[in-house]
């Protein structure tokens, strides 16, 4: 999984959103499931733009 690959995933996206749309969004951009797991497990946060978003799935 690269930035770019969530790039593609958060397509379409507004912010802010949180964990759960983003996971829901990237589903149905057909992300890998690790990228929707690891979205899901941050349901309840809210991310204001796409570097907050890359910064949860890339520190873990």
């Amino acid at each position: 999984m690269s930035p770019v690959d969530v790039q593609k995933a958060l397509a379409g996206a507004t912010y802010p959103s949180k964990g759960s749309d983003l996971a829901r969004l990237a589903e149905n951009n057909g992300a890998d499931q690790d990228m929707v797991k690891k979205l899901k497990s941050h349901a309840d946060d809210r991310y204001e733009n796409p570097g907050e978003v890359q910064h949860d799935v890339f520190k873990e």
